[in-house]
């Protein structure tokens, strides 16, 4: 795409024309925990790319996720276990939904359907908004515990871990959501600076310059060297004509 910036003429007077042109918290620290992660959940509506944490916690078996670098951290504090990186989420794809249950000590969900989301509302769950998005290719295993009250639910993109939880009993329920990083940003095209001398009828012609033959890499640099030229073929030999100064992608 070519776009004219600048255009500029010079005559014979020698003048210029311009035309410019959790989270799960130990039954002590029940009601403060659960309120914290109703603060830390207001990231929800505001989603991005994110590296998913998680952590542990060893009095309830439960495994939370979050994309909250501060909310990982209290949790650690508080019990939890820091089991590092879960995977990556995408800044665009399908809405992954946070729902709390307050009851049964505390437990989290982690859901894409809609209305698997608005029956555990329903049934006394608190929505917690879009905790992150799923897409890429990678899948992540969601997986079910009959036997426990808390910690029910345990997502993983391990094969091998799933597999391990199959095998100790968990139900296997199929792919929860996908993971993935954004594809990266190509790198943006080089402008170029071409510039342009054309003699007046009459005038000579071989100080002619077309569009495309000489470039610059910038537009400061293209003018400059434009405005020199025309100056000394009007000064040496008086030739006027017009000029310019425009990008070259």
């Amino acid at each position: 795409m070519r776009k004219v910036n600048r255009f500029e003429e010079v005559n014979s007077n020698n003048k210029k024309d311009f035309c410019i042109g959790v989270l799960r918290r130990g039954i002590f620290s029940l009601i403060l925990v659960g309120l914290l992660f109703v603060s830390f959940a207001a990231f929800a509506s505001d989603v991005s790319a994110a590296t998913l944490l998680r952590v542990y916690n060893p009095n309830s078996g439960e495994h939370h996720y979050t994309a909250n670098v501060n909310e990982r951290n209290h949790l650690v504090k508080v019990g939890w276990r820091n089991e590092g990186n879960a995977w990556e989420s995408p800044s665009k794809g399908n809405a992954v939904y946070r729902l709390y249950n307050p009851n049964n000590g505390g437990d989290h969900h982690y859901t894409m359907n809609a209305n698997e989301k608005n029956h555990l509302v329903k049934v006394g769950w608190r929505y917690e908004g879009v905790a992150w998005q799923s897409g890429g290719s990678t899948p992540v295993y969601r997986l079910y515990n009959p036997n426990a009250k808390t910690g029910t639910h345990h997502y993983t993109l391990h094969a091998y871990e799933k597999d391990n939880l199959i095998r100790a009993g968990w139900r296997y329920e199929g792919i929860g959501f996908y993971a993935g990083k954004d594809a990266p940003t190509p790198p943006k095209p080089q402008v170029r600076w071409t510039v342009w001398f054309y003699p007046y009828q009459g005038d000579d012609q071989s100080k002619r310059i077309e569009r495309g033959t000489k470039f610059f890499n910038s537009e400061a640099e293209a003018t400059k060297w434009i405005e020199n030229y025309s100056d000394s073929v009007l000064v040496n030999n008086s030739v006027g004509g017009t000029y310019g100064v425009m990008s070259w992608n």
